[in-house]
């Protein structure tokens, strides 16, 4: 990414090209942008993510996460500040662009300690969680592949087979053969599943954990976690060695600014 101080170019794109860049509403960020933008809408990304990230604070503080209440007010608070949050919605392209390099950007202010990056982490996984939660079933599969995440939705039959196992192993489904029925169960190797294994809340077979829909979210987000991690870490690296460069320093300078904007 790479900043200039005058009006930036904007990258022009359609159709297909706009699907390739960010298929879903939701990112891993795995790869960082590669485009010019501006100093002055630099620091208005920076300033919109932060507003984002609080909104999923003070949300998670005055509401139960995942309820109705939490689920609308956040959407709200999405739709504001003009994010992506919704796959079918036309016209995508901006919100989930912004969403993208937003998110590096904030990278950069709060790699810096390690309050600041939990701070972050819990924001961005309570974000991920919203967001997942909405994603259409038929386009789960496609996005779990998109991160890297090799897991397959077992089949109706092989679900039936082993239902009672399912059933007895899986809190998230309340024993409730009907909710089996109409939930997705996928079959991922043991070691993904390590934190249900824990909590005795997935049913294990030769080598593998049949993990329904509900509880899929718990191993996408500890990936997530892992992954945000270790690159605020090497971030943090990066900012050092450049401590001494105008580029790096407009960055720190950013940073405490966003500390005390509302």
């Amino acid at each position: 990414m790479q900043f200039s101080g005058g009006k930036r170019k904007k990258l022009r794109l359609t159709g297909d090209q706009r699907n390739v860049c960010y298929p879903h509403s939701l990112q891993f960020y795995l790869e960082p942008p590669s485009e010019s933008i501006s100093l002055i809408e630099f620091e208005n990304l920076a300033i919109d993510r932060v507003k984002l990230l609080k909104a999923v604070e003070n949300l998670g503080v005055s509401y139960v996460k995942g309820t109705e209440p939490y689920q609308s007010k956040l959407e709200n608070e999405i739709r504001k500040l003009k994010f992506s949050f919704r796959e079918n919605l036309e016209n995508e392209y901006e919100p989930r662009r912004k969403d993208h390099i937003s998110h590096f950007i904030l990278r950069l202010a709060y790699c810096q300690s390690e309050d600041l990056r939990r701070w972050f982490i819990q924001q961005e996984m309570d974000l991920l969680r919203f967001r997942f939660s909405i994603l259409p079933k038929d386009k789960i599969q496609n996005f779990l592949k998109d991160i890297h995440l090799h897991f397959e939705a077992i089949s109706d039959e092989e679900k039936s087979v082993r239902e009672p196992e399912i059933l007895a192993s899986s809190p998230s489904l309340s024993g409730s053969k009907t909710e089996l029925e109409l939930e997705s169960v996928y079959k991922i190797p043991f070691a993904d599943a390590l934190d249900l294994f824990r909590g005795r809340k997935v049913y294990l077979e030769g080598g593998f954990a049949y993990v329904p829909l509900k509880d899929i979210v718990a191993i996408v987000l500890n990936e997530f976690r892992a992954k945000l991690s270790k690159a605020l870490a090497k971030e943090e690296e990066l900012c050092i060695s450049l401590l001494l460069t105008s580029m790096c320093a407009d960055i720190w300078i950013l940073a405490n600014l966003l500390e005390h904007k509302d």
